[in-house]
């Protein structure tokens, strides 16, 4: 019986490791005292909120001039590759944080074939221009973005591309998941309960 105890302690009983390298035996309710540590709970993730800036003039107006054109690479955008800047623009007010940026993105695609095949992209411009005008509610009507797109469309652009990085750096941006209206969980399915 003595050669069973040594022959099972150094070769393990039924997969276990032998004796030797294993602790002595507690019993489970001390075991679970020995390795439980209190549960707390995780702290709650707050969302990303960077510091934001105050608008120099009424809410209603264009902050910035028909005639600021700066910063330099919008102004060389504007001039050389207009379509681009729109594209940025426009990439800009679907996501401010321009994580996933394309400038060559659909808007730019679409300004570019209407100034190539008949002239007028002057109108795509300025039908962004309304759509700028409109979700920051700014003063302004159709036929002043008419006019400010065709007679002066890089200034134009320039003033749209500022008007959108003024307005984003003015609200807080928060990053990280935001449910989309209309979003909700499914009710469960009531249980089956049979009939009696």
């Amino acid at each position: 019986m003595a050669t069973q105890e040594k022959y099972g302690q150094e070769q393990g009983v039924y997969g276990q490791a032998p004796m030797s390298h294993q602790q002595p035996y507690q019993p489970q309710h001390q075991q679970q005292h020995q390795h439980q540590q209190p549960y707390t709970q995780p702290p709650p993730m707050a969302a990303n909120h960077q510091s934001h800036r105050q608008l120099e003039k009424e809410a209603g107006e264009w902050q910035t001039g028909i005639c600021s054109c700066g910063p330099c690479s919008s102004c060389l955008l504007a001039w050389c590759l207009p379509c681009l800047l729109l594209g940025q623009t426009s990439e800009r007010m679907r996501d401010p944080s321009m994580q996933s940026a394309d400038n060559c993105n659909s808007d730019c695609l679409i300004y570019t074939a209407i100034s190539c095949f008949t002239g007028c992209g002057w109108i795509y411009a300025m039908l962004k221009r309304g759509e700028i005008r409109e979700r920051y509610g700014i003063q302004g009507s159709g036929c002043n973005d008419c006019c400010v797109s065709y007679w002066c469309p890089c200034c134009a652009l320039i003033q749209q591309d500022n008007e959108v990085k003024i307005r984003h750096e003015a609200q807080p941006l928060v990053q990280g998941y935001q449910a989309q209206p209309g979003m909700h969980m499914p009710q469960p399915a009531p249980a089956y309960q049979p009939h009696q």
